[in-house]
């Protein structure tokens, strides 16, 4: 790809995120939220215009933290298929998502007495899982098979949602608040939340990023990597590591939204490439976009009431996971 189509890319990929990112401070809105208003608030913000306020208070912390919880998710998704060499993996599949969402769970009906916050518990819950899958789909046998992997995902994402859902109706005062939670909503992300959000995404961007050149060489094979001087282990366990702190401080944050992992790594592949140097900020504005989008539609879905964004994601994932399925069967 030469410098000057690179640079148009990868200039209307941004232009896109941005048209996104303002559409969705202003959109479905049951104040008269505007061009006109969203102007003046970039402009010249008032503190006395309820509209200004509004944008200010409501929207921006939840548009800014559902952009960074997508491009978390994204990256998480785009190194998990590079460690496997599986174009299915993907948090939500893999039953990361869910196993971070479960502990969290415990912790919070109290049923785990750990003092720990919900970003570790997470953590831990996403290492467990994560773990448990790479164990039962053979991911550590001579030929392992990527359906092979992604049966075991969805097997032990099944388990691990019921123990769930079984946890939270013993726990009746706060069925109905985890139930909602559990579906994946950034509807009540504020900036208290995004503050905590921040740090630990920016910590495990970096990583990722970091990991770049040693990624490309993984993608090669082991053998190839280990010959050209690369620690495989070591690169493995940091990537895991940025994984687990992906997800885990975004499930803790909204709740497991499925899909974003799967749908956008194949899509910044295919505009940007395979160079992980290209492809972790690739992932993250196309994540960032797509969950910005998902907002947006689930506030005009059934307008003025919000349907939770995870819903969305889910309708638009699951026909690019039988797609994808069916081509990895097809061309093992």
């Amino acid at each position: 790809m030469s410098s000057t189509i690179s640079c148009k890319l990868w200039l209307a990929t941004l232009s896109f995120v941005l048209i996104i990112f303002n559409t969705a401070l202003i959109s479905w809105s049951s104040f008269d939220l505007n061009l006109n208003v969203l102007s003046s608030f970039w402009l010249s913000f008032n503190t006395d215009s309820m509209e200004h306020q509004i944008i200010a208070t409501l929207r921006m912390p939840r548009v800014l933290g559902g952009a960074l919880i997508g491009a978390n998710l994204a990256i998480a998704g785009a190194l998990m298929q590079g460690l496997t060499r599986n174009p299915l993996a993907a948090p939500s599949v893999l039953a990361i998502n869910s196993g971070a969402a479960f502990v969290i769970v415990l912790g919070s009906i109290g049923f785990l007495s750990l003092p720990l916050p919900s970003v570790a518990l997470g953590a831990i819950g996403s290492a467990l899982s994560g773990l448990l899958v790479i164990y039962l789909g053979g991911f550590f046998s001579n030929r392992p098979h990527p359906l092979k992997l992604v049966l075991a995902g969805i097997a032990v994402n099944a388990l691990l949602l019921g123990l769930t859902r079984a946890s939270v109706i013993l726990a009746d005062d706060m069925a109905y608040s985890v139930q909602s939670w559990l579906i994946g909503s950034i509807s009540n992300l504020d900036w208290n939340q995004f503050y905590v959000l921040l740090p630990v995404s920016i910590v495990a961007i970096s990583l990722a990023w970091g990991l770049s050149h040693q990624m490309n060489l993984l993608t090669l094979g082991q053998d190839v990597a280990t010959g050209l001087g690369v620690n495989t282990t070591r690169i493995r366990l940091l990537a895991c590591c940025a994984i687990v702190l992906l997800t885990s401080v975004s499930v803790a944050t909204t709740g497991p939204i499925g899909f974003v992992g799967l749908i956008i790594p194949h899509i910044a592949r295919a505009f940007f490439g395979q160079n992980y140097f290209a492809l972790v900020p690739a992932s993250a504005l196309l994540g960032a976009a797509l969950i910005m989008l998902a907002d947006t539609m689930a506030r005009g879905i059934a307008f003025p009431t919000e349907t939770p964004v995870g819903i969305v994601t889910a309708l638009l994932g699951t026909p690019f996971f039988i797609a994808l399925s069916i081509r990895s069967r097809l061309n093992p």
